[in-house]
């Protein structure tokens, strides 16, 4: 009996969720809209919570349009956008609405620290240039204008990240989307405490979490994920 995978995709628009067999075909899938919340000119947001249930219905349905056993679901895979935001609180529950990678909000910062030469300091452990969209700039525009936000920080996630947290409850950064995120020593491939603290964000770095490549297991559905998506509970 043929065994099959999911694979869930979160961009800009739109959640996918798309069931395949092991030869790599297309046997169902299911869609919605991420509705876009703008509060302010440049800021663009998403409600968390309502992104993750989304993500868990449209995971049912494509099993139930395809008739597939749960049962017969190997395993699943997450991609996402690049960029943006995702911050999960002390107290269990998002910090914020999420941040999606068209936001501008950020804008001045790596302005400012082109200016002031802490880019060029770090360019050669970023080896890259910095954008208003990422993690990096955001965080630090989070410290200066939302201090009670910054304050109760558990994780600072991408996208996929995050939606991976919330179907295993454990903690990962995957390694290729956070190397464009600003907050990784890509050169070393490690987490660096003193580039943080040279842009300002030191506090940040017990706040990202293990590293993780996109082939490593990264835990196993929770019971409450199991509940939502109609999938086994310890699903790799």
């Amino acid at each position: 009996m043929d065994k099959y995978l999911i694979g869930l995709d979160n961009g800009g628009t739109l959640i996918k969720a798309i069931v395949f067999d092991t030869a790599g075909n297309v046997v169902a899938s299911a869609s919605a809209k991420t509705p876009i919340l703008t509060p302010e000119p440049g800021f663009t947001e998403r409600d968390m919570d309502e992104l993750w249930l989304k993500n868990c219905d449209c995971v049912r349905r494509a099993l139930a349009s395809g008739e597939v056993d749960p049962a017969l679901v190997a395993g699943m895979a997450i991609s996402g956008h690049g960029k943006g935001l995702y911050l999960w609180g002390k107290g269990g529950k998002p910090a914020c609405n999420g941040i999606v990678s068209t936001d501008n909000r950020a804008w001045r910062y790596p302005e400012r620290w082109k200016e002031d030469g802490t880019f060029r300091r770090n360019y050669p452990k970023l080896c890259q240039n910095i954008m208003a969209s990422q993690q990096l700039s955001l965080l630090a525009w989070m410290k200066d204008h939302r201090p009670d936000v910054y304050e109760d920080i558990r994780w600072v996630f991408s996208v996929k990240d995050y939606l991976r947290f919330r179907f295993t409850g454990e903690a990962y950064c995957e390694a290729t989307d956070i190397s464009g995120s600003g907050l990784l020593n890509v050169r070393d491939k490690q987490f660096d405490r003193e580039m943080l603290a040279d842009f300002g964000i030191g506090e940040m770095f017990n706040c990202l979490a293990p590293l993780r490549y996109s082939s490593d297991h990264c835990g196993g559905l929770t019971a409450n994920a199991a509940q939502l998506t109609g999938l086994p509970e310890g699903l790799p």
